[in-house]
């Protein structure tokens, strides 16, 4: 039997990515993460879709980081929810005064919950205490509806949906913006990511199709979702205030290595909304 990548452990590969030029992502803990199976993988996915996402996935952990800490400094949020958290070190990036929840499937979060622990008992990471949801939101709106609300509180907010969406129908989207309007208050912020439409026609977007569709175990036809700008700009409640691609990040956070082509790259997009 083909050994292929399990759906879950493309966590394990987005961590790795981040720790591989930590002064640019300013995440100093993924690399609790690294493991040889992962570097695999990663070499792998390197030689048949892009050697260059290493090097996005810093900057736009790079992204997040800025628009947190600059909220977190004026004081415009008081709680993080991250929707789909993977083996992100938020929590640990930042002082001990945020509010973490800390949203997965089942395995990933009983899996980060263990090693988390045992990674502030030796030191290696500073206490914080974190709400850790276990949930899919397929299977259970309602409840993690109710659950985040109960710990927010009322409270300013700001929820990161990163690298969650590609893998969703547009159903379950407006579902999970809905949600997401359910539990925030007026003044909290919302970052997303997403594909823009016409990456479906690079070459590069290709060859990740053809990797997902040979190397991932998804148990089904590998679908994903693209989302245009104005569907940003017409969700009801938000506003969408600033939207950056990994072009214009590489030449804020990086600019000796800066991006010229984005047809070249996997180019994402990051979107800041303000709930109305």
């Amino acid at each position: 039997m083909k050994d292929t990548l399990q759906i879950h452990e493309t966590a394990f590969v987005t961590a790795t990515y981040r720790a591989s030029n930590e002064e640019l992502s300013k995440d100093v803990y993924s690399k609790y993460w690294k493991n040889s199976k992962t570097d695999k993988w990663i070499k792998s996915y390197l030689e048949k879709v892009s050697n260059e996402e290493p090097y996005t996935h810093c900057l736009r952990n790079r992204y997040f980081y800025e628009t947190i800490k600059r909220l977190k400094e004026n004081k415009e949020i008081e709680v993080l929810v991250n929707l789909g958290c993977g083996f992100s070190m938020y929590p640990f990036i930042f002082e001990n005064d945020l509010i973490n929840i800390e949203i997965d499937k089942k395995d990933i979060i009983n899996h980060k919950k263990t090693k988390v622990q045992k990674l502030m008992k030796s030191g290696k990471l500073p206490d914080r205490q974190i709400h850790y949801i276990a949930k899919d939101f397929n299977l259970e709106k309602k409840e993690l509806s109710e659950e985040i609300k109960s710990i927010i509180n009322g409270r300013p907010s700001f929820v990161i949906l990163e690298g969650v969406l590609f893998f969703l129908s547009k159903a379950i989207t407006n579902e999970l913006f809905e949600l997401i309007s359910e539990i925030q208050t007026p003044g909290s912020y919302l970052g997303s990511v997403s594909f823009l439409e016409s990456i479906v026609d690079t070459a590069c977007f290709k060859r990740l199709v053809h990797f997902f569709d040979e190397e991932v175990n998804l148990n089904s036809k590998f679908e994903y979702l693209t989302l245009p700008t104005n569907y940003y700009k017409s969700i009801p409640s938000y506003e969408l205030i600033e939207r950056e691609d990994y072009v214009s990040l590489s030449k804020k956070y990086s600019p000796k290595d800066k991006i010229e082509n984005g047809d070249l790259i996997l180019n994402e997009n990051m979107y800041l909304l303000k709930r109305k």
